[in-house]
C-alpha cells in the first residue's frame, strides 16, 4: 500500500478515482436537496461558476479591506433588512469546495510522493504563453457554458448536445495550440508530470530530451514570479475559505427579499455538503497527480496518435519529450478518460434512470447549443494546450507547486474580466443565437423518460466496449502488453519499452 502512495499510476486507475469522486460529489450535491425534501439534481461536478464566486469574494474582500472600486460594475450594494449587503451581477461571492479540495488533492500527492513540483523549471517565454493560455481558457468557459470538466468528464455522460459540440470545437483549439506550441520552441514543456527522479535520472545519463525542465541548480525562490504567484494563491484560497467557514457579513448577497450567506459556505449549504464535496475534490485531486490525469491530453492523444505513429521523428524535431510521444501512442490519457466516463455514467443511470431524479445538465441557457459554444470551445482546447493543462488539472497542479500553472491561473482571472463587465452583453449574446434547445441526445429519440433510460444503457455499453478497444490499441502501438497498459505509470511503461528496444 505505502508503494501505491509513493509512486505515480496509470492513467486508468486515475480515471477510476476520478468516476469515484464524480459520485461522492453527486451524492454531496443531493444532501441539501435532501435535508429539504425535495428532488434532486444529477450533476456532475462542475466548476467554472464557483471559480467565478471565488474570484467575486476576492474582489468583494479587496474592496471592502482596502476601499478599492468595485470592479464588476454590477455588482451593487443592495439594502435588505437594513443591512448592506452585494446584490446582482454575473457572479456572488461563494467557494467550491470542490476546487479547494482538488489543490489539496494535488498538494498530498507530493507529500506521498516527497516530490514537490516547484523544481520544475520553466522559461519566461513558457510562463508568458501559460498566462495568455489562463486567459483564453477563463474566457472560453463564459461562452461555451462549462469547462473541459464540464463537457468532457461530465458532459459526455450527461450525453450532453452542447457538451458534444464543445468536444469537436476543442480538439481542433488544442491541435491548433498543440502545433503552435512546436512552431515556437515549446513542445519540450509537454509532459503530462514531471517527477523528480525519473527527470534528475535523464538528465544525469545526458539524456536532456527526457528532462527538460529539470536544472539542478535552479532555485524558484529567486524568481520574483514565485512569490507573486504564491502571494496569489493565498490570498485567492484564504478569502474563499475564511468566507466559507465564518461566512462574514460583507460576503453576504441577496436572493429576492432574502440575505444568504456566502454561497455554498457551511451556512449555506451544512456541514454534509461541504465535507462530501471537499473529499470528492481531494480524491479527484490526489488521482490526478498521481497520473498527470487531465482532458487536454486525451482529446490531443485522440489525434496525435495516428500522426506521431506515422512520422515520430517530426514529433522529436520538435523536442517533444519521447514519454509525450508514447503517452499519446499509447491513447493513455483516452483510457483514462473513458474509465471515468463508465463510472460516472453508471451513477447517472441509478440517480436518474432508475431513481428518476432531475437531470442535471437542463433547464437554462447555459446547457443549450449556442453560438458561444463553438467560440468557446475552441478558446477551452487552445487555452488548455497553452496552460498545459485544463481548469481540474490547473487545480490539482497549483497544489502541486507548477510555476507555469501559478502564473497560468492569474490569466484565469484576467479571462473572467470581459464577462463579468459585460454581463447583460454576453447573456444577450448566449440567449439570442440558441441552435438547439433540446439538452441531452436521447430526447432526440424519445419523450419516453424509460426509453432514453435504455438508450443511456446502451451508451454505457459502448463506453465499455470502447475502454477495450483503447486498452488493445494502446498495447500494440506501444508493443506493450495490456497488463502493462493498465497497471503501469507512464514512466514504468517508458522504461519498459526502452528495455525492450535495447533487447531486441
Amino acid at each position: 500500500m505505502k508503494k501505491y502512495f509513493s509512486r505515480q499510476w496509470s492513467f486508468i486507475w486515475a480515471g477510476v478515482a476520478f468516476g469515484i469522486a464524480q459520485i461522492i460529489y453527486m451524492i454531496g450535491t443531493m444532501i441539501p436537496k435532501w435535508s429539504s425534501g425535495k428532488i434532486p439534481k444529477v450533476k456532475p461536478m462542475t466548476v467554472t461558476t464557483d471559480l467565478g464566486k471565488m474570484f467575486r469574494g476576492v474582489e468583494v474582500w479587496l474592496s471592502h479591506t482596502f476601499g478599492f472600486s468595485d470592479p464588476q460594475i454590477y455588482g451593487h450594494v443592495k439594502e435588505v433588512g437594513g443591512q448592506l449587503v452585494n446584490g446582482g451581477g454575473a457572479f456572488v461571492p461563494g467557494i467550491g469546495w470542490i476546487i479547494f479540495g482538488m489543490m489539496v488533492g494535488g498538494w498530498l500527492a507530493t507529500k506521498a510522493e516527497r516530490d514537490s513540483r516547484t523544481w520544475v523549471k520553466y522559461s519566461k517565454k513558457m510562463l508568458i504563453v501559460s498566462f495568455i493560455g489562463g486567459i483564453l481558457f477563463s474566457y472560453g468557459t463564459r461562452l461555451a457554458g462549462g469547462c473541459t470538466l464540464n463537457h468532457l468528464l461530465g458532459g459526455v455522460p450527461m450525453m450532453s448536445i452542447h457538451s458534444l459540440v464543445a468536444l469537436v470545437f476543442m480538439a481542433i483549439g488544442g491541435l491548433t495550440a498543440f502545433f503552435l506550441m512546436g512552431k515556437i520552441g515549446l513542445a519540450s514543456n509537454f509532459k503530462h508530470q514531471n517527477t523528480l527522479s525519473y527527470s534528475k535520472a535523464a538528465y544525469e545519463r545526458g539524456d536532456k530530451e527526457e528532462a527538460p525542465n529539470y536544472d539542478p541548480d535552479y532555485n524558484p525562490k529567486k524568481r520574483k514570479i514565485y512569490w507573486v504567484g504564491l502571494a496569489f494563491l493565498v490570498l485567492f484560497f484564504g478569502v474563499a475559505v475564511y468566507g466559507g467557514l465564518f461566512s462574514p457579513e460583507y460576503f453576504n448577497h441577496v436572493k429576492g427579499d432574502k440575505i444568504i450567506p456566502h454561497n455554498k459556505s457551511l451556512a449555506h449549504e451544512g456541514v454534509g455538503y461541504v465535507l462530501i464535496t471537499l473529499i470528492a475534490g481531494i480524491i479527484a485531486g490526489f488521482g490526478m497527480a498521481k497520473s498527470g490525469f487531465g482532458t487536454e491530453c486525451a482529446l490531443v492523444s485522440a489525434e496525435a496518435a495516428s500522426m506521431i505513429k506515422k512520422d515520430e521523428s517530426k514529433f522529436a524535431k520538435w523536442g517533444l519529450p519521447r514519454i509525450t510521444r508514447t503517452l499519446f501512442k499509447g491513447l493513455l490519457p483516452l483510457q483514462g478518460v473513458t474509465a471515468a466516463w463508465i463510472i460516472t455514467l453508471f451513477g447517472i443511470l441509478v440517480f436518474w434512470g432508475l431513481l428518476g431524479y432531475k437531470h442535471g445538465f437542463s433547464g437554462s441557457v447555459k446547457y443549450q447549443l449556442t453560438a458561444g459554444v463553438p467560440i468557446g470551445g475552441f478558446l477551452l482546447g487552445a487555452g488548455a494546450v497553452l496552460l498545459i493543462g485544463c481548469e481540474i488539472r490547473s487545480y490539482m497542479r497549483l497544489g502541486m507547486g507548477y510555476l507555469n500553472t501559478w502564473v497560468g491561473f492569474m490569466g484565469f482571472a484576467v479571462g473572467y474580466l470581459p464577462f463579468t463587465l459585460f454581463y447583460d452583453a454576453h447573456k444577450a449574446f448566449l440567449k439570442n443565437t440558441v441552435m438547439i434547445e433540446t439538452y441531452y441526445w436521447p430526447q432526440l429519440f424519445s419523450d419516453n423518460h424509460t426509453v432514453q433510460v435504455i438508450i443511456a444503457f446502451l451508451f454505457l455499453v459502448a463506453l465499455i466496449m470502447l475502454f477495450r478497444y483503447l486498452v488493445k490499441v494502446g498495447a500494440q502501438n506501444t508493443n506493450t502488453s495490456a497488463d502493462s497498459i493498465i497497471n503501469k505509470n507512464t514512466e514504468e511503461l517508458q522504461i519498459e519499452i526502452e528495455t525492450l528496444n535495447l533487447n531486441s
